[in-house]
């Protein structure tokens, strides 16, 4: 319940939904959406490094996290943390993968796109999807 009301709040106050993940945190430290919501909040309102310290807290809590992974990239990226980001990006890809959840994937793919106009990014991530398919087979 805590959570849902936590979610009416974002967009709207910001802070208030802050606070508010604060508390589910203190109530429940293992909360895994509460830290993700949380960094994204944060990285929306400017607040990158308390963004990348709920991401990689939430990591501690599940290493196989493609949402965290997917928050830690993007926020490395507009840290500078090129290759860091490039790795976590394509770490959740294979996990969105691994889950057949193929929105998600195709979701993080163009944000990859976006991110990385590079060919040889471009090459790389072409190369895993070209894996996925001959596995599929």
């Amino acid at each position: 319940m805590r959570i849902a009301n936590c979610e009416l709040r974002i967009g709207n106050d910001n802070p208030a939904a802050i606070l508010d993940y604060n508390q589910v945190i203190l109530l429940d430290p293992n909360c895994l959406s509460a830290y993700i919501n949380r960094a994204n909040i944060c990285f929306l309102s400017g607040e990158v490094e308390k963004s990348l310290f709920d991401l990689e807290k939430a990591l501690s809590l599940d290493a196989n996290c493609a949402e965290a992974y997917c928050g830690r990239g993007t926020v490395r990226f507009h840290l500078g943390n090129i290759e860091g980001a490039k790795k976590d990006l394509f770490k959740a890809f294979g996990l969105y993968e691994a889950r057949g959840n193929m929105i998600y994937c195709a979701f993080t793919r163009s944000l990859i796109m976006e991110l990385f106009r590079d060919h040889e990014v471009y090459k790389d991530l072409f190369g895993v999807e070209s894996r996925i398919v001959k596995s599929k087979k």
